[in-house]
């Protein structure tokens, strides 16, 4: 068979599998061991083990579940909510200082965290209705929250980032490193935007009324509840860059300083640490059957000349590099649409990372892209994740139209600093080569 009607056959199957409702997992997976049977008799089933066997005994996706776990005790032991109490105090007589500060803490819980889903619903849950009972403009406070969460993506640590590393042998600390700047970056937009929008429009962002502003000696003593979180972010961070500690390493580290953050602030309870490792068995569990359904599909994929094909035929095309990479982004936004994070990392990277690599980009500088991009997919209807976080959380007064219409101004943010990284790919680059540099 010829590896053109593979890839049609294939990926059309899928496609199918998916119109019925069955789990994306099985979806992939099944398509792939079907397809690795009928071409290659039993032989194509030991695809499956071997799968199996490079997901369970690969050190690298040992940090998942770890930075899974660190998120949920710091999402269930009250961290966010201590920062955001901080924030009230500082806010003070600047308009929309509540909106901006809501920023910096989606960040610095996106360097705890990791996982989107945590940021979401403890911001969401706490954020939301302070600022919403704060007269701040609904759809404005809906789209800072979740695109903010979408930053854990980005910012380091970051389970995507791990798995990207995973499947194409790149560096994580790099990764990390890569990321460190686009995120600050994109940060630093969201703040602006929203300092913009409330000094044209006040009404969407009011400051605290002065019977509410805290002294000085309230707002010094309050920094107290900033110490844990940001020691735990320099703890994870410097052990990575500095050679200290492999992602791994850093992810047990982190796991452990989350537990005494919890413990300082006496939430380090049974029932925390219970449904802590609780929701990480979950979430670690969907995340390794679909690692090792992608990865039964993408191996199926490869083994019968399909990937090498493909590579082929983008090499030989006689158009520019970046006509290459533009289409790349397209398919994830679009892809992104439909499909996961997990499931559009090993559907497309076996294929693009031995493209970008023939075209002489830095597949680091690629991951971020890559990344950035499931940031915006977490946002876009239908199967923007993020939305539906949000409204599992938000007051009931929140309908799903408000939702999909709070995002696009934070869309078309992310696009630009998408843009931004893909013309000077310096920006993403620097660190990496600065800290890993021989």
């Amino acid at each position: 068979m010829s590896p053109y009607a593979v890839t049609i056959l294939m990926f059309a199957g899928m496609l199918l599998l998916m119109c019925t409702g069955l789990p994306i997992a099985f979806c992939i997976g099944s398509i792939g061991v079907i397809a690795a049977y009928m071409t290659m008799g039993m032989d194509g089933l030991s695809l499956v083990y071997f799968s199996i066997n490079a997901v369970t005994s690969n050190i690298v996706l040992t940090a998942i579940p770890l930075f899974i776990f660190m998120g949920f005790v710091l999402h269930y032991s009250g961290v966010a909510q201590g920062m955001f109490d901080t924030l009230y105090k500082w806010a003070g007589g600047i308009k929309g200082a509540l909106g901006i500060g809501s920023v910096a803490i989606c960040a610095i819980m996106a360097a705890m965290i990791g996982v989107s889903t945590a940021s979401v619903l403890s911001l969401g849950a706490i954020i939301v209705p302070a600022l919403f009972a704060k007269g701040y403009n609904k759809r404005m406070t809906l789209g800072l929250i979740m695109s903010g969460g979408a930053l854990g993506f980005l910012i380091p640590p970051s389970v995507v980032m791990v798995m990207y590393g995973f499947l194409g042998t790149i560096s994580v600390g790099q990764l990390f490193a890569g990321g460190v700047l686009p995120g600050l970056m994109l940060s630093a937009f969201f703040m602006i935007y929203i300092g913009i929008r409330c000094a044209l429009r006040p009404a969407d962002g009011p400051a605290l009324p002065p019977e509410e502003r805290a002294s000085w000696r309230e707002k010094l003593v309050s920094l107290k509840d900033l110490i844990p979180p940001l020691f735990l972010v320099t703890a994870i961070l410097t052990s990575i860059f500095s050679g200290f500690a492999s992602p791994t390493e850093a992810a047990a580290l982190g796991g452990f300083f989350a537990m005494i953050c919890a413990a300082l602030r006496r939430n380090l309870t049974l029932k925390v640490i219970w449904i802590s490792l609780q929701k990480t068995f979950e979430l670690a569990g969907f995340v390794s059957v679909m690692v090792i359904a992608a990865l039964v599909f993408s191996k199926a994929y490869s083994s019968l000349g399909a990937t090498v094909m493909i590579r082929g035929f983008v090499m030989d095309l006689e158009v520019s590099p970046w006509v290459v990479i533009i289409f790349m982004q397209l398919s994830f936004f679009i892809l992104g649409m439909f499909l996961d994070d997990i499931a559009i990392l090993f559907m497309c990277m076996p294929i693009y990372v031995p493209i970008i690599k023939g075209l002489g980009f830095d597949p680091v500088w690629f991951g971020i892209l890559y990344v950035m991009n499931m940031q915006m997919a977490y946002l876009t209807p239908p199967y923007g994740l993020n939305l539906f976080f949000m409204k599992a959380v938000a007051p009931k007064e929140v309908g799903m139209k408000d939702l999909y219409l709070s995002i696009w101004p934070f869309l078309l943010i992310q696009l630009l600093a998408l843009i931004i990284i893909m013309l000077f790919p310096e920006f993403v680059m620097y660190l990496p080569k600065l800290l890993f540099s021989q």
